[in-house]
């Protein structure tokens, strides 16, 4: 990185950092969500126990790794084995998708990731996710990006309530 101009260090550092704040934040709604959403609990409930999944926003750039352990969802440093691999192409790619600028379809549409793992179960955690978006971005957004919008089952407020304080 020594011979990247100041500005795009600085570019890329804004990237990688609201990518690691949105991976979290997706994270944190989805496994809400898998407790209290009914469409989102019939997926995540047909997921087997020790499904890991990775999502990753490029070379060195943030990830997360997501495991289903005794019915919960939660974040782990490492595994010997990823179900799924989700790994976007270039962090620009990544943070397009990640802030609602390109919904999931079209950035698979255009091969903007790569997807290692059963193409099924990954459908089913982009339905997760894209119900975790209906909840997080606003509603015109969501119609831009989402070929269906989902309706809520209960506000966006106690989403992001339950995401930030945990009540």
């Amino acid at each position: 990185m020594n011979n990247i101009s100041f500005t795009k260090r600085v570019k890329y550092g804004f990237k990688a950092s609201i990518a690691r704040i949105v991976l979290f934040v997706l994270y944190r709604a989805i496994k809400i969500l898998a407790h209290e959403d009914s469409r989102i609990m019939s997926e995540f409930s047909s997921w087997n126990d020790g499904l890991t999944v990775a999502l990753e926003t490029g070379v060195n750039g943030p990830s997360i790794l997501l495991q289903k352990m005794k019915g919960r969802l939660v974040r782990v440093r490492s595994a010997e084995h990823c179900d799924i691999r989700i790994t976007f192409r270039s962090l620009d790619a990544a943070f397009m998708v990640l802030t609602g600028q390109m919904g999931v379809s079209r950035a698979y549409a255009e091969h903007r990731f790569m997807l290692s793992g059963d193409i099924c179960r990954t459908m089913s955690i982009v339905r997760c996710i894209d119900i975790a978006e209906s909840y997080l971005f606003p509603r015109l957004l969501t119609r831009r990006i989402l070929r269906r919008v989902e309706d809520r089952e209960f506000s966006t407020f106690r989403v992001y309530r339950k995401i930030f304080v945990g009540v």
